[in-house]
């Protein structure tokens, strides 16, 4: 019985971590098919998170986890529509609040920068579903870092 019971939560564990793996596959396809479509030059960071620099900032002026940042964004998903417009510059947020791949491209763009960067849910919200934005979603933005302290 201990057998049979270990045998399926293995093969259980290993069934989720295939799909895992296979979405993020799917995941990273559907990526590379929109950057192809988008005619822009990206860069691959290694993370998972590709990104086009609009205009180099501050290579000196780079948030770390410690920091407050100030923001313009604008996000969407992989069908280009809009789940996120906050291109106002925004109040001061700490950069650990934000999903990973938002503070990867803010670090990126440096202070005064402007990117856009995609990246899979692994970076973003994974399996959690927000209210504009379906769990396992690839997301895009279009990101300047105003400010930092």
């Amino acid at each position: 019985m201990k057998r049979l019971f270990a045998l399926t939560i293995t093969g259980f564990l290993l069934f989720n971590c295939t799909s895992d793996k296979k979405r993020l596959e799917m995941q990273m396809d559907a990526i590379l098919e929109w950057i192809d479509a988008s005619g822009l030059d990206f860069t691959a960071s290694g993370t998972g998170l590709y990104y086009h620099i609009e205009e180099a900032g501050n290579p000196n002026r780079i948030p770390d986890s410690t920091n407050q940042v100030s923001f313009k964004h604008v996000g969407y998903l992989l069908d280009s529509s809009i789940f996120s417009n906050g291109w106002a510059a925004s109040n001061y947020v700490p950069l650990p609040a934000l999903v990973q791949g938002f503070q990867e491209g803010l670090k990126i763009a440096g202070e005064g920068g402007r990117a856009v960067v995609i990246f899979p849910s692994t970076l973003g919200y994974g399996d959690n579903e927000r209210p504009t934005i379906p769990a396992y979603s690839p997301l895009i933005f279009r990101l300047e870092l105003v400010s930092y302290y």
